[in-house]
């Protein structure tokens, strides 16, 4: 009886359902996910584009009359709609979270609800037709995106050739897709075009364009965490962070507003995910901001980076000579694409009371 309800509910309410499946996709994984370079999430990660491929590529030929399914799995064909747009769900989610670890997770819900909302208007009657190709594009969007961290974490390393291994290994998987159904659609050569070679070139030129134009994060590196102190020294295992900011300032990473007295240093202390055996060389860039020239570089400090550490590999930069006013510093990629920034306000201390620290261990 419950059962019987529950079909009913999703059959009336069908467009809602695929959408809060989207959603739950998302929410799942956010609980789930662990390090994105694990076997087991890799190997999770390929079993859902396979399924999703599986299932879409069904879905075009029982549009086109050339598959219907087996008496015995009609009722349960009639959910393969809501199960792709789980998985895709989890895929993007996956992708989202780890493309703005960086971000404000503000632009990581904001896109997502942008996708979320492209599935609401394909359930809408108007665009009832775009179905299969609005889930090929998604479908695009996250098999690019496997491979755009899975092929730098298998060399080692982040680039040109690495991203166009990416584009490499993804037109590959479209062409086998492509050439499976040559043979089992009507006019292959239209249908394909309109509903695969289209929606992924679409997909792959973007992510070009993108890449080229260092909007696409660096994947497979993150930045775990950056601040500003007045000290920072390693002990073993560990670094002692030195603060002197307010307590009741406590949505600062450290001293972003730096109270600056004759002989102190700013120490940026960066904490970087990257996966096992993986190297890198930063560039710490640090810029102050001319009332008339803007932002000026005043040091580009490089740091070479080796991956493996769950929490990260640790480091910092020094900058001795500093002027009071707006400062920032980037962490970029040798290629000059941005892993992150802070910001942070230089003012002179003139108070002759000794300062008090405290600090922080990480």
């Amino acid at each position: 009886m419950e059962l019987r309800r529950v079909t009913e509910f999703y059959h009336k309410h069908e467009p809602v359902c695929t959408v809060a499946l989207f959603v739950a996709g998302f929410l799942f994984d956010t609980l789930a996910v662990g390090r994105i370079d694990k076997l087991h999430n890799i190997i999770h990660q390929a079993t859902y584009l396979s399924l999703c491929a599986f299932f879409t590529s069904l879905e075009l030929r029982e549009l086109y009359g050339q598959f219907t399914p087996p008496a015995r799995l009609k009722s349960a064909w009639r959910y393969h709609i809501g199960a792709t747009h789980f998985m895709l769900g989890t895929l993007l989610n996956i992708y989202t979270l780890f493309y703005f670890k960086s971000a404000s997770m503000g632009a990581s819900f904001v896109f997502l609800a942008l996708l979320a909302g492209l599935l609401a208007v394909n359930e809408l009657k108007p665009f009832e037709n775009s179905g299969v190709i609005l889930r090929m594009t998604l479908f695009s969007l996250c098999l690019v995106s496997y491979f755009t961290y899975l092929v730098p974490t298998l060399v080692g390393s982040i680039g040109i050739l690495p991203f166009l291994g990416t584009l490499a290994a993804s037109t590959a998987c479209m062409a086998l897709l492509a050439w499976r159904l040559k043979g089992r659609l009507p006019d292959p050569e239209r249908t394909l075009k309109r509903h695969l070679i289209m929606p992924y070139a679409a997909v792959a030129l973007g992510f070009a364009a993108l890449y080229f134009l260092k909007i696409i994060p660096p994947v497979p590196l993150s930045l775990s965490s950056i601040g500003v102190y007045h000290d920072v020294r390693r002990e073993g295992d560990k670094f002692a962070l030195t603060m002197t900011r307010s307590r009741w300032r406590f949505w600062q990473r450290g001293d972003q507003t730096f109270a600056s007295r004759p002989g102190d240093k700013i120490h940026c202390f960066i904490s970087v995910f990257s996966p096992t055996h993986f190297k890198e060389r930063l560039q710490v860039r640090w810029q102050f901001k001319d009332p008339e020239e803007g932002w000026q570089d005043a040091d580009v400090i490089p740091l070479d980076i080796t991956g493996g550490r769950d929490e990260g590999w640790r480091g910092y930069t020094i900058k001795a000579k500093h002027k009071p006013g707006r400062w920032r510093v980037r962490v970029e990629t040798s290629d000059r694409r941005e892993l992150g920034r802070i910001s942070l306000t230089v003012v002179p201390d003139e108070s002759r009371s000794p300062a008090k620290p405290r600090v922080v261990w990480r």
